[in-house]
């Protein structure tokens, strides 16, 4: 499991709060705005910190501050801008709150990380605590709409597997495999309401809690059954490869867990928004 540094994150949130967020104030196109928030996003805010983690702080603006921030002549295109501070690695972008708004509305897995546990660190007008306060009280439906969707889309891409393999298409039984452990990782996480980053260390990060506990042994299994697809043209007997019947064991264990939570499972019609895409 993805170990957690209390001490380290409680170092390199002293320095996000104190060197980081006056060094970025004084960058342009930032400098001289007090109409700007900085949040701390990541791995820093959600504890899942390793030696590794950077300080990802977020500025956060209204749509006519993002606006004038796009037309100065220092703007980045919303890529992030990298500094060192005190030896600590340094990331920060720009976004405006109505783009949270709206990754959020279309259930993105990576704004839910970023934004769910946001540590807000310098808030001049009140704004941003407002806003972070009606993220986190809409955290509950968002994780059910994603739990439940995703399972769903589990269930239901099951059916695509079973055809890629009666059809022996390798590739596409590869990809669904992959797409299916990683919609059961994160359906796991989502379980045990623990947060994950969809881009980084999604095994550890998203095993970390009870369920994961229970089923990492299957999914390893499962990532190790993938590596059978290379028979797949060869022989006749489709039934020697364990993915299949392993995936049912580990979609039941899911299923049988989201219903002692008070989850629904199986949807009248699929979520898009919980496809893996």
């Amino acid at each position: 499991m993805l170990g957690l540094e209390p001490q380290l994150r409680a170092t390199l949130l002293g320095l996000a709060q104190t060197r980081c967020v006056d060094y970025i104030r004084r960058q342009p196109p930032m400098a001289g705005r007090e109409d700007l928030a900085y949040v701390v996003v990541g791995s820093v805010a959600t504890g899942l910190v390793t030696s590794a983690s950077s300080i990802d702080i977020a500025v956060m603006a209204d749509k006519d501050a993002f606006k004038a921030l796009t037309q100065d002549p220092a703007w980045n295109g919303e890529r992030p801008w990298d500094a060192f501070i005190d030896g600590a690695s340094l990331k920060y972008y720009c976004v405006a709150y109505d783009q949270v708004e709206q990754g959020l509305r279309e259930l993105r897995d990576s704004y839910v990380y970023y934004y769910g546990s946001a540590v807000i660190i310098h808030d001049p007008t009140g704004k941003c605590a407002e806003f972070m306060a009606n993220v986190r009280s809409a955290l509950p439906d968002l994780r059910r709409q994603r739990l439940e969707g995703k399972l769903d889309m589990l269930r239901r891409r099951f059916s695509a597997m079973e055809a890629a393999f009666r059809y022996r298409d390798v590739m596409a039984a590869a990809a669904i495999c992959v797409e299916m452990v990683t919609l059961a990782i994160k359906v796991t996480a989502l379980l045990d309401d623990v947060p994950f980053d969809p881009r980084s260390q999604l095994f550890l990060g998203g095993l970390a809690g009870r369920v994961g506990y229970q089923v990492e042994g299957i999914i390893r299994k499962l990532i190790g059954h993938i590596g059978e697809l290379e028979y797949l043209g060869q022989t006749a007997d489709t039934a020697a490869f364990r993915f299949p019947a392993r995936m049912v064991e580990l979609i039941n264990i899911l299923s049988d867990e989201a219903r002692s939570q008070g989850f629904e499972v199986g949807l009248e019609k699929p979520d898009p928004r919980c496809a893996e895409v």
